[in-house]
């Protein structure tokens, strides 16, 4: 059975301040200001220290609209903008992990980025009892390097480093999290079966590691985190007093985050593994999935941590990867795994569209970014056999798997790949065999949203109206599918038209 989750993608850096956590629930000014409203918060008891550094985090929410007997997707909330089910959210994080929503319409965070290094206004407070913070009228302040003393520059070093870390390249380390709470518990599996849906570390074929490891050819390694810790085989069984009720997973995640760090004596999770799953209790979360984007958490409801695909998209999100759309339909695009997912323990099989893949890095070698409108050879016509990503070959340097067609003045681009419905990607659930144009913005290096705009089979073309905005088309044509590669034509403006060749010149008359 195929179903959808309700996803958070935030975008999260490390911050880079300690906070000091209560014993008890106690009433403080903000920054010791009698004059701003007091306040103190039911999860950590945070009290916002005076020029307090945090990370500014962007939330999308995507919901379950609608399903049928065999399917459930995601529509997102485009179709009823309901103001109780918001769209986007803005966020605030704090060196140890905590998170803690900034309330719609409390000030102003305009022409702030995620992942931005931000402190609060003057008369900010926490809203009582809440994970929540009131700007109270004021806008954050973005934090530049200039501002930053010669103290701070570790604190810089350690943005660059946790930015390594939540590359899509490399060796990363992860541990899942089994939650008991105070009337429900994490129940899917022991900490074994856990292990084993998420590392295949007593036989499981399909799981995060063997997918990622398919998909990246083995440039993306996944380990179980915490040895040096005492975690066995990345997974471990973390006790909260907070209630098990309905909506309660923000409480709930930043009590496990608290928990941990006391358990294992560090001031951050990431000190022991670069990513974390939280497992929680079925019920507590309105949804099933969500995780913050370029941050290390991924947060599920109980046996959604146990299915690959879930567990691909959430990390996939870890690593800065959006969604991928068709046409106004929210993770229409069922080619990979930043569509739907799906409640399968051994599949579907699949990588990533395009775009995506573009973005992981795992292809440099093997794709080419024709510049449009350039005056380089293949900048405005393209013929070329593309390679399906399952075939990928590290010594074959003919091969070609991606194609990005740039726009020079935009950001926002089109992506080309033949979506070769075979080994680690056969079991795509849409397009095999086609050749697949999505098109995303962020110029295919962050985080951005994809839109499928074609599936072309042999003999097949798309014509890209006035791709420039000069009038002049972009078409694209597969010529041919044979032999397990898509003979593609990319051509801008006619410029693939070839002269006739010159006449020999004509003999003189004798």
């Amino acid at each position: 059975m195929f179903r959808s989750y309700f996803t958070v993608a935030a975008i999260a850096l490390a911050a880079t301040s300690t906070v000091g956590v209560g014993a008890a629930v106690v009433e403080k000014s903000l920054r010791g200001r009698v004059d701003t409203v007091a306040s103190a918060i039911k999860h950590q008891h945070r009290v916002l220290q005076e020029e307090e550094e945090f990370t500014f985090l962007i939330a999308d929410i995507q919901y379950e609209d609608g399903f049928t007997a065999t399917s459930r997707k995601l529509q997102g909330n485009s179709g009823n903008k309901n103001p109780n089910r918001p769209e986007r959210t803005m966020n605030v994080q704090d060196a140890e992990g905590m998170i803690y929503e900034i309330e719609a319409g409390s000030g102003d965070t305009a022409g702030t980025s995620s992942g931005s290094t931000v402190t609060l206004p003057d008369n900010a407070f926490m809203t009582p009892g809440t994970n929540k913070i009131n700007l109270n009228g004021g806008g954050l302040k973005k934090k530049t390097k200039k501002e930053k003393k010669k103290r701070d520059l570790r604190e810089d070093d350690s943005s660059t480093e946790m930015r390594r870390h939540l590359t899509a390249i490399g060796t990363k380390t992860v541990v899942a999290v089994r939650v008991i709470a105070n009337g429900g518990a994490y129940n899917w599996k022991d900490e074994a079966g856990l292990s084993d849906d998420v590392f295949g570390t007593n036989g499981d074929a399909y799981n995060l590691k063997t997918g990622f490891e398919g998909c990246s050819h083995n440039q993306l390694i996944i380990n179980p985190g915490g040895g040096d810790k005492g975690i066995n085989d990345g997974v471990v069984t973390i006790t909260v007093s907070t209630a098990a009720t309905s909506g309660n997973d923000v409480n709930m995640r930043n009590d496990i985050t608290a928990a941990i760090n006391a358990q294992f004596g560090v001031t951050n999770p990431t000190q022991i593994a670069d990513h974390w799953m939280y497992c929680l209790p079925p019920g507590v979360m309105n949804g099933i999935a969500y995780a913050f984007i370029n941050s290390w958490m991924s947060v599920y409801s109980n046996e959604w941590c146990n299915y690959p695909s879930s567990q691909m998209h959430e990390l996939g999100h870890n690593f800065g990867f959006d969604h991928s759309n068709e046409g106004t339909q929210d993770y229409g695009d069922q080619s990979g795994m930043m569509g739907s997912s799906y409640s399968e323990d051994e599949g579907p099989l699949m990588c990533f569209n395009a775009a995506k893949s573009w973005q992981t890095g795992w292809f440099n070698e093997k794709r080419v970014n024709m510049n449009i409108g350039g005056s380089e050879a293949t900048d405005n016509c393209l013929e070329t056999d593309i390679t399906g990503q399952a075939d990928y070959v590290a010594v074959d340097t003919t091969q070609t798997i991606l194609v990005k067609m740039n726009r020079p003045a935009s950001s926002t681009d089109l992506y080309l790949m033949y979506n070769k419905k075979t080994g680690v990607n056969s079991g795509t659930v849409e397009g095999g065999n086609t050749v697949m144009i999505v098109e995303a913005g962020g110029e295919g290096t962050s985080y951005s949203e994809s839109n499928l705009k074609a599936k072309l089979g042999a003999g097949a073309s798309q014509t890209f109206t006035n791709y420039l905005g000069d009038g002049r088309d972009l078409v694209i044509t597969v010529q041919s599918i044979t032999n397990g590669k898509a003979s593609v034509k990319i051509e801008f403006g006619g410029l693939c038209t070839t002269n006739p060749p010159t006449p020999a010149p004509t003999p003189a008359p004798v």
